[in-house]
């Protein structure tokens, strides 16, 4: 039987592959591996509920990784010859795989490529396929985790090994938002209410979830970068005038995980829930509600998992001075408004709050 391997990250990546491996791996022997970046994720690897749905399931603990930045002595030494750090930072060992797949919107992280290195010593015919990871996928272009040219050359020429033959598919629910310089070969995940309904069933008893039911009509989810905010208090300025149209009783707040600026005083409501944001949605408590964000794409993750009716209001074009990024995605937003029913983006105030008392009468 032939061997795969999935690489988890977060608790869309798992989402994710969940749809791959019961639409295109149902014949294969699947292992898969969850790393230490989310620590619900990590939570859920210790509970031992993911080994019913999986060959084998390891740990990849990044923590262990003291020097990501190597010498090109080390990294010669580590892709051709032996690599410690691999069996450093796993739980068990490695199989020989004919594909890998993970999720990177540009450069694999220090664990992929650690992982990967091992990997095509193993078997130099392994392939590797990437998988979306939100929108950033669709904007960022995939880099190879081999990414010098020096270090393709010499995989070439020591291992006959073309990073480039071997990695160059990338697994997306919607390819047309892509923009055009990905230059992956986008493949269509093609969902069916029936992968739906089998991927639901399974995540659930995987999360083991009870998702929280709230009776506010409006829940702003937060903003995650730090990195890319100029203005903050343009930010949390406009969140609390959307409570006062709404209503204070009427609104909450998701504060995401890594949320600089999600705090904000008593008189704003706080959703936490310790249910993964995407199944809340597949649960359908949220189909009369409006998500209202500068641009997570926790809120498009619905739409494009499980075909949501909830409503999304995106407010980055009314933030121009708290993201830089802002510009660098106005396409893929422009299309998503055509695939996806339910999505605004208001370019004024005057618009925002038409949209807020629309909404509040439904």
């Amino acid at each position: 039987m032939k061997k795969a391997l999935g690489i988890v990250s977060t608790t869309y990546h798992l989402l994710v592959f969940l749809f791959l491996k019961e639409i295109y791996l149902k014949d294969r022997q699947i292992d898969l591996i969850v790393t230490d970046k989310t620590p619900y994720l990590e939570e859920v690897y210790k509970s031992g509920r993911l080994k019913p749905y999986f060959h084998q399931v390891l740990f990849a603990d990044g923590r262990k990784i003291k020097n990501p930045y190597k010498s090109a002595a080390v990294t010669f030494f580590e892709s051709f010859f032996y690599n410690p750090v691999t069996r450093k930072i796993l739980t068990g060992k490695l199989d020989d795989y004919e594909d890998v797949y993970y999720a990177s919107p540009h450069v694999p992280d220090e664990i992929v490529k650690e992982i990967g290195k091992t990997l095509i010593r193993k078997n130099r015919n392994v392939r590797f396929h990437r998988f979306e990871d939100g929108f950033a996928s669709y904007t960022k272009s995939p880099v190879p985790f081999v990414n010098t040219e020096t270090g393709q050359k010499l995989y070439q020429k020591l291992l006959g090994y073309d990073i480039h033959k071997m990695e160059h598919e990338l697994y997306m629910f919607e390819p047309y938002l892509a923009e055009a310089d990905i230059s992956f070969d986008k493949i269509r995940i093609e969902k069916t209410s029936e992968s739906i309904d089998k991927v639901i069933k399974t995540a659930k008893n995987i999360f083991d979830f009870e998702s929280r039911k709230f009776s506010e009509k409006f829940l702003f989810l937060g903003q995650g970068t730090a990195n890319g905010m100029g203005n903050p208090e343009t930010y949390q300025r406009l969140i609390y005038e959307i409570s006062q149209k709404t209503g204070k009783e009427n609104f909450i707040v998701k504060p995401h995980p890594r949320g600089v600026y999600d705090k904000f005083d008593s008189s704003i409501s706080v959703y936490e829930d310790s249910c993964p944001f995407e199944l809340a949605i597949a649960n359908g408590i949220l189909e009369d509600k409006v998500l209202i964000s500068y641009y997570s794409t926790a809120c498009v993750s619905g739409k494009l998992l499980f075909h949501s009716k909830s409503r999304i209001i995106f407010l980055y074009a009314l933030a121009e001075d708290s993201f830089n990024e802002k510009c660098d995605y106005e396409e893929y937003f422009r299309k998503l408004q055509e695939t996806c029913e339910g999505i605004y983006i208001p370019r004024s105030k005057e618009e925002l709050f038409g949209l807020i008392e629309e909404f509040a009468c439904d």
